[in-house]
């Protein structure tokens, strides 16, 4: 059996007391008088009406009293003025005024003889004072016009109000310039990758016409943006490696310059003296980048990437400087790219007929004294790699 449900009732209303009954005590009293504050509305009522109004019906029975209140209602509608003696006040401009007999009254105006007001727009004209516009008498559609206009001009200032405020007008536009900075930004960099990606193909398919882009390559990689600066240096890096020729690169000499040559020598020579001024600037620049935390490893790739493709070139003991006083590196990345690029320089003689074996053996031993022997393992385990042809041991 389920439990049945306790139904709460409401508490009672307090006994009715007649008014005769009801008796004010001392205490009462003295508290309305202590405390003036409460009861202030009091003085503001209009107490000769009401005396007025009780005295009149005072000493008349309660069955007389309706046909006292018609009697009283008729004198009032004769005292009322007529239509012709004045202009009753717009209900949707003014309040009506409530009487004692629960009656409505609105305010009226006296009527001006010498100006007629057709529409409500000549008596916008007539009339400059905003309480004359509110004693206009107008038809039930103008004043439904004239509401209509109202509420669509409290629109349109909160729509300005909106617009004018400084705190959200602020908030927006930096948004605004936020999100179109980081779009410009993103346009920006989609045209720089794509400006490499141009010049580098160029560059590999014709570079004796369009060796002068390898500056504008240059240029690039001084960019504020480090992920366009290390594009740029890896771009450099593919194309220096395809267009180096297989042998070293003598600049002709003063008397060599001013003697005639042909247009095909001169072309060459324009060509091989650009190749290697901007080949250069190219290890300058990783060389001041490498001392960099942001490009370190990159300047050291593109470093040790030279080294194991072109170790034949011209600038080849830069080359080794950079690469080897990095074996001993504490980045795992950079030391293992470091020792690898010197183990393969020593097993492929082949590319530099062994004068590069020897200038890095030099600048190993250099480094071991440089650090009192305090060397990474990695760094001495290159020598493994090296072959003799005699036994060195043999005296």
């Amino acid at each position: 059996m389920g439990k049945k449900k306790k139904v709460i009732l409401p508490p009672e209303l307090p006994p009715e007391v007649a008014d005769e009954e009801i008796e004010v005590s001392d205490e009462d009293f003295y508290f309305v008088k202590e405390n003036k504050k409460f009861a202030g509305f009091l003085s503001k009522i209009d107490t000769k009406s009401i005396d007025k109004h009780v005295n009149r019906v005072a000493d008349h029975k309660e069955d007389e009293l309706e046909a006292l209140y018609e009697k009283r209602n008729r004198k009032a509608a004769l005292k009322k003025p007529k239509e012709e003696d004045g202009l009753q006040v717009d209900r949707v401009d003014a309040l009506p005024i409530k009487t004692l007999d629960g009656e409505l009254q609105y305010r009226t105006a006296k009527k001006s003889s010498s100006i007629e007001i057709p529409n409500k727009d000549a008596a916008s004209e007539v009339n400059g004072d905003d309480e004359d516009k509110s004693l206009v008498r107008l038809t039930k559609a103008e004043r439904r016009l004239k509401l209509k206009k109202s509420r669509k001009e409290a629109k349109k200032q909160n729509k300005e109000e909106v617009k004018e405020d400084p705190v959200e007008g602020s908030l927006h536009s930096e948004v605004l310039a936020k999100v179109e900075e980081d779009l410009s930004a993103e346009e920006l960099f989609a045209r720089k990758k794509i400006r490499l990606a141009e010049i580098g193909m160029t560059l590999i398919e014709n570079p004796e016409s369009s060796i002068k882009s390898l500056k504008e390559l240059l240029q690039i990689c001084n960019d504020e943006d480090h992920n366009i600066v290390k594009l740029g240096l890896m771009s450099l890096l593919a194309v220096f490696k395809d267009i180096i020729p297989g042998y070293r690169i003598r600049l002709p000499t003063e008397k060599e310059l001013e003697m005639t040559v042909s247009k095909a020598v001169r072309q060459t020579r324009f060509y091989e003296s650009t190749l290697l001024q901007s080949y250069k600037d190219y290890l300058l620049r990783l060389m001041a980048l490498e001392k960099q935390t942001l490009y370190h490893r990159v300047a050291v790739r593109c470093l040790c990437n030279l080294l194991d493709a072109v170790p034949h070139f011209n600038f080849r003991q830069s080359l080794l400087a950079g690469v080897i006083k990095n074996i001993s590196s504490t980045d795992d990345v950079v030391r293992k790219l470091c020792c690898e690029a010197i183990k393969s320089l020593f097993t492929n003689e082949g590319k530099h007929g062994g004068e590069a074996t020897l200038e890095a053996v030099r600048l190993i031993a250099d480094q071991v004294k440089n650090h009192d022997c305090q060397l990474h393992p990695d760094s001495l385990n290159v020598f493994l790699s090296l072959t003799f042809d005699e036994d060195p041991w043999k005296v």
